[in-house]
């Protein structure tokens, strides 16, 4: 999959087994390995909600999504460190790729706006799961989308933190 995103120069890219990549500079997936931080010597966190910025899609397209969308934000608003509602599916999945977002959840999304978004999240070492926490796949309408884990044993922590505010 290749999202490119021509007014920040910045292409990104992935092959299922190959890695992921921004403008051709491999997209580390390893906690333990993270560029950003040396984190192999601390525990995992019981919690990293508080510390997230989130983007949520906000489809305005039924009123059963909006009326969603507009629990999740009130739900989410005082728990996350910052909640945004920025750029299309394809590029808010390739952000979190990239960890500017820790995570991205919409309702609604079609198989165009998340194919290529997938394969770049989850080659990236990010999730892509329903909202009941199942794995997604292109048929699914309603996702969340989250960044690799910065440390070792937190795997799918945010996808149940997100899960739980949003029931």
């Amino acid at each position: 999959g290749v999202i490119y995103n021509p007014t920040l120069g910045e292409m990104t890219s992935a092959v299922r087994g190959r890695g992921c990549y921004l403008n051709n500079k491999r997209i580390n997936p390893h906690p333990t390995t993270n560029d950003n931080n040396n984190n192999t010597q601390q525990k995992p966190r019981q919690s990293i909600l508080s510390e997230s910025l989130i983007n949520v899609g906000f489809p305005v397209c039924k009123e059963s999504t909006l009326l969603a969308s507009s629990r999740a934000v009130t739900a989410l608003a005082t728990q996350v460190r910052g909640l945004r509602m920025v750029a299309c599916a394809s590029q808010a999945m390739a952000w979190v790729a990239h960890s500017k977002f820790a995570a991205y959840f919409s309702w609604d999304l079609n198989a165009w706006d998340i194919a290529a978004g997938m394969v770049i999240v989850e080659e990236s070492g990010g999730r892509v799961d329903n909202f009941d926490g199942s794995r997604a796949d292109v048929s699914s309408r309603d996702m969340i989308i989250s960044c690799r884990p910065e440390r070792e044993g937190e795997e799918g922590l945010l996808r149940d933190e997100l899960i739980r505010v949003l029931e």
